[in-house]
């Protein structure tokens, strides 16, 4: 049976980035972020963008995993923080939100000294903002979310960080995207009609971040 669009996206980035990077690929949420707002935006024709940010996940039993280290943009070694994928364009009333590393959240609290209490997370989180993100100021994020809720904060030195990713890995980049685009081509009946034709995107937004 055919998977969803959504789910067959989400499936292929996945696939794409766990096989380059079979170790790390848990950590690498900029490369989830990158890669999937470039298939995305290939393949619904709109125009998503990588975001990179603060972020709080919930992880059960009273335990907060927080991603707060906005110096961490600056800092070679890294550090704890967050990206994700929203859309850009005004095709919709509200802005959507997509957390492509959300199947991940488990995995990476445990090896970061949290025990995961809730059920497993889904593969992924895809929808209207207010569905999706905790609406709370940094001082005030609550101790416990919803379901399939995650709190998110933007802030500008991940946009700059962001910015210097994209110029720096532009070819990384683009290749990984050929390939989680194939993958999703691979996976479609022959009678599809979905990427029949040029979308009028053609160029997806990270690459025209990029040249910014």
């Amino acid at each position: 049976m055919a998977l969803p669009i959504r789910t067959l996206i989400a499936h292929c980035v996945n696939q794409v980035i766990r096989q380059y990077y079979p170790r790390q690929y848990s950590s690498l949420c900029h490369v989830y972020a990158i890669v999937g707002s470039n298939l995305i935006s290939i393949v619904l024709d709109r125009v998503y963008r990588p975001v990179a940010g603060l972020a709080a996940v919930d992880c059960g039993g009273g335990q907060l995993m927080t991603m707060l280290d906005n110096a961490a943009f600056a800092n070679p070694a890294g550090g704890s923080y967050h990206c994700w994928i929203e859309s850009a364009d005004d095709l919709v009333s509200e802005r959507e939100v997509v957390d492509l590393t959300f199947r991940h959240n488990h995995t990476y609290a445990e090896q970061n000294g949290f025990r995961w209490q809730r059920a497993l997370p889904p593969d992924f989180l895809w929808g209207q903002q207010s569905s999706i993100v905790v609406r709370a100021p940094l001082h005030a994020i609550p101790r416990a979310f919803p379901d399939g809720m995650v709190w998110l904060q933007e802030t500008d030195e991940g946009w700059q960080w962001m910015m210097r990713q994209l110029q720096e890995h532009q070819s990384a980049f683009v290749t990984l995207t050929s390939e989680a685009l194939k993958l999703f081509q691979a996976h479609l009946a022959p009678d599809s009609s979905l990427l029949a034709h040029p979308p009028a995107t053609q160029t997806p937004a990270s690459l025209l971040m990029a040249a910014v």
